[in-house]
């Protein structure tokens, strides 16, 4: 049995880095990046997504050989979500379709429903995707018999309508939900980040994460709001694509295996410093044993309660 599923959007990216450095063709998108920050710590780790035609084949067999299961990816009836992905800066990207893209909204109802050998996963990672197939997802998981783990993270570029995110039932269906810092300013604007988080997690009884970046992430508890600053791996960093989302992949793993939301919100950070080690998910190395744990031995000496 798939113990962790990750559902959302795979991608064919064309990186341009700051130096200038173009990389063609790299398989990516939320829904894989998040699975390879779980596979660091899980070892049955699934995808549910569409992949294009032209891509179907050669995606799923690199996936495969990372030892991620691939029978929830679908063939799309065209080229899927092609993209470029522009580094401004160490912060700032932008991800632009190409002509020869599909509509990223599309995706999501070609992705189709969950396959069967997925509905007793443990544990989902709802990638970004479009707000209402996130809603309806986070709805759909929440009520399987298995009653798992669910985690989301959103994506609020300008071909979304990021206003249906602003009511915050959905957290009620909800394990956590990990946005980053800029989501949460640019959606809900909150006077701190400390007291949204604080707030929605008594309130929802959901953890809340914001992924900050090269400084790490804080933490609410879910009830509690209790907070806590999780630091970053300082990791040598070659393109920070995906790195949110290997954080989310590595917090659902640790969710998953019954640690405490603190460690687990440090497996994610400990996922994002792999990941931004290499260009592309797929390039991401395969630590071992002990060179993972002083990584997370590190992360978690390291944090700290919020007053």
């Amino acid at each position: 049995m798939t113990d962790v599923v990750t559902v959302g959007w795979l991608t064919m990216d064309d990186i341009v880095l700051t130096d200038g450095t173009c990389s063609l063709g790299v398989p990516g998108g939320g829904a894989l990046y998040s699975a390879i920050g779980a596979s660091l710590w899980s070892p049955s780790v699934g995808i549910h997504s569409v992949a294009g035609r032209p891509h179907h084949d050669e995606t799923c067999r690199s996936i495969g050989a990372r030892g991620i299961d691939t029978s929830g990816i679908s063939k799309s009836v065209g080229n899927g979500l092609e993209l470029w992905l522009l580094h401004e800066s160490e912060v700032h990207k932008q991800q632009v379709p190409k002509l020869t893209s599909e509509s990223a909204l599309n995706l999501d109802n070609e992705r189709g429903d969950l396959p069967p050998v997925y509905s007793g996963a443990r544990g989902f990672h709802i990638a970004p995707q479009g707000p209402a197939s996130s809603r309806a997802n986070a709805a759909r998981l929440s009520a399987l018999h298995s009653r798992p783990i669910v985690t989301m993270d959103i994506l609020s570029d300008r071909f979304i309508d990021a206003s249906l995110y602003e009511d915050l039932a959905f957290l009620a269906d909800l394990s956590a939900f990990l946005p980053s810092e800029a989501e949460i300013r640019r959606i809900w604007n909150p006077p701190t980040i400390e007291g949204f988080l604080a707030d929605n997690a008594i309130r929802h009884r959901c953890h809340m994460g914001a992924k900050l970046g090269e400084r790490g992430a804080l933490l609410a508890e879910a009830g509690t709001g209790k907070l806590i600053r999780v630091a970053a791996w300082p990791a040598a960093v070659v393109d920070t694509t995906g790195a949110g989302d290997a954080f989310c992949g590595g917090f659902l793993a640790g969710l998953v295996a019954g640690h405490p939301p603190s460690i687990a919100a440090a497996m994610g950070t400990v996922s994002a410093s792999y990941v931004v080690e290499a260009t592309g998910a797929l390039a991401t190395r395969r630590p071992d044993h002990a060179d993972r744990a002083a990584r997370l031995a590190h992360v978690a000496a390291a944090m700290q309660t919020v007053p």
